[in-house]
């Protein structure tokens, strides 16, 4: 199914049905992952999280194409382990987004990679942090690379950790 039919909202912690309470920046990645939107009530925000909510708008309507009309590919499932990961990629493998979710922290975790899918295995990609782009070290990797080596994740201290990476052809 296409994201276009999914709705994934943004809700309030704790959550009302198990109680827990998850970072807005890893909400707001998960939510969009399809049709995006807030279920809470806004007022209630401090000036930073009324900022970071500005910032997800504006990325999601900048990555909206790409997600709602990209290929889906899951590409680690969060119900065998403490993360999960799936990635889009546009019709014609020049852009793609990877949404990379630590569920729960690992005490002494090894080094974890991506196998991503979908790219075209002759071409470079130059692949940043979605959320901060100008502030992302130019990596560029073969699409082949990406695909049968990987793509290297953070290793964080803590749960609920997330990161979007954007991906676009070079050339």
């Amino acid at each position: 199914i296409n994201a276009e039919y999914m709705g994934a909202h943004v809700s309030a912690i704790p959550n009302h049905q198990v109680h827990r309470s998850t970072p807005l920046e890893m909400r707001g990645h998960a939510a969009m992952s399809g049709n995006f939107g807030y279920e809470l009530d806004l007022t209630t925000f401090t000036e930073a999280e009324k900022e970071a909510v500005k910032r997800q708008v504006a990325l999601y309507k900048q990555l909206r194409p790409l997600i709602q009309f990209g290929e889906f590919y899951r590409l680690s499932s969060p119900f065998h382990g403490v993360d999960a990961a799936w990635m889009f990629v546009s019709e014609d493998r020049k852009e793609a987004l990877v949404a990379y979710f630590q569920v729960l922290a690992e005490p002494n975790a090894p080094l974890k990679k991506l196998r991503l899918k979908g790219l075209e295995a002759g071409s470079n990609y130059l692949v940043y942090d979605a959320d901060a782009p100008e502030e992302t070290e130019e990596l560029i990797f073969g699409g082949d690379d990406l695909m049968h080596i990987g793509l290297h994740v953070p290793i964080w201290k803590g749960d609920y950790r997330s990161r979007l990476y954007h991906l676009t052809m070079e050339g």
